[in-house]
């Protein structure tokens, strides 16, 4: 069978889809070497630049045809023109970042991610609300849809129940980070010990209740610092919000993006994962913090509950005070840190992408 996938995640920078498309597209070489899987990145400029590193399977092959996203986009908004096999030879086409092109004969299979941008439409961008737009076209020609959770099923289904029986939920694994971490490689200046909050500081991230528990913590007198590890939003002026609260760099350091090195090392060097999310799909760092041994403190809200169960310290998404306790709870208490440890470890290990490929490889056959 010769498997497509949208590749376009994986130019520039990988955040989380980025992460998903490459580890679904590793794990599904591996137990598919028979079949040809073919990874085509949507775009005029920057296709020609895409590596895959790894995967690096004899099975795997990069389609470089330059195709201009943007007026593709256009053309997909308002018709079905041009159709995917114009575009890329393949049997089943699976989209891995919400959007599939039309398809007059080949089957097509979506990931929705989560559908966060209907509930908050104002902290989204542009482009996120055009594909807003395209997306309740493109799954209803699905022939299948994949969500990462069942949160996010749900819903799906409660937004659009006339496509509810072609989902299959299919839970993402972990990234796992082969570097050998070491403090310098963190970035972080020696001092107190931190609390980390991982991944893009967009408006969900709930960037602000984290804040408000810092600046409680510095009433108590805890000796606590938060490193905000993660790409900026322009939606979020992180800087203002600590202005407001009385906080610099000594209490909270903003890293900007991370690359997996630094990745691994603030893992390793950290105290806990803080995850307070207003609206989460999965949560990819809170699978990677609890695989590193690294205890959790979430917020109860979105996915969350569901992709920790109980192998995490959860709290209202609006209580800065309830969450400031738990920091300071699983920061210093070593009995209660061991315990979330062992339970994360638990927990995690129930996540894997060769579960999630052996799932995604039977819903391509399926549709076949």
């Amino acid at each position: 069978m010769r498997i497509a996938f949208d590749g376009t995640p994986l130019l520039g920078r990988r955040t989380g889809i980025g992460w998903y498309t490459h580890e679904l597209i590793d794990a599904v070489s591996r137990q598919a070497p028979s079949d040809d899987l073919i990874v085509f990145p949507i775009s005029w400029r920057t296709a020609r630049n895409l590596r895959l590193d790894p995967p690096h399977r004899p099975n795997v092959s990069v389609q470089r045809r330059l195709a201009p996203a943007r007026p593709l986009w256009a053309l997909w908004d308002h018709g079905s023109f041009p159709p995917v096999e114009w575009l890329v030879d393949c049997e089943v086409f699976h989209a891995t970042n919400f959007i599939a092109p039309p398809s007059r004969r080949i089957p097509t299979v979506v990931t929705v991610h989560d559908i966060g941008f209907i509930h908050r439409p104002s902290a989204v961008n542009a482009g996120v609300l055009r594909m807003a737009r395209l997306l309740p076209t493109v799954l209803r020609r699905a022939a299948a849809i994949i969500t990462v959770s069942q949160f996010t099923a749900d819903e799906v289904s409660t937004w659009m129940p006339d496509i509810a029986d072609r989902i299959r939920v299919i839970p993402n694994g972990s990234h796992r980070r082969t570097f050998q971490a070491t403090a310098a490689e963190s970035g972080v200046a020696t001092g107190p010990p931190y609390a980390l909050m991982l991944g893009t500081l967009e408006p969900r991230k709930n960037v602000g209740l984290a804040l408000d528990a810092m600046a409680e913590l510095r009433r108590r007198g805890v000796e606590l610092r938060l490193v905000l590890a993660g790409g900026p939003s322009p939606l979020v002026d992180v800087g203002r919000l600590m202005a407001e609260r009385d906080l610099d760099s000594d209490w909270v350091v903003r890293t900007g993006y991370v690359d997996d090195k630094r990745v691994a090392a603030l893992l390793d060097e950290a105290r806990l994962l803080v995850f307070p999310s207003l609206y989460e799909g999965f949560g990819m760092p809170l699978i990677e913090a609890m695989e590193a041994g690294l205890p959790v403190v979430g917020a109860r809200a979105g996915a969350t509950p569901e992709t920790v169960g109980d192998a995490a310290v959860l709290v209202d998404p609006d209580d800065a005070d309830a969450l400031a306790t738990a920091m300071v709870e699983v920061a210093g208490d070593q009995c209660r840190r061991q315990e979330l440890i062992a339970a994360g470890r638990i927990r995690a290990a129930g996540f894997t992408w060769e579960a999630a490929a052996a799932a995604s490889l039977a819903v391509y056959r399926s549709v076949a």
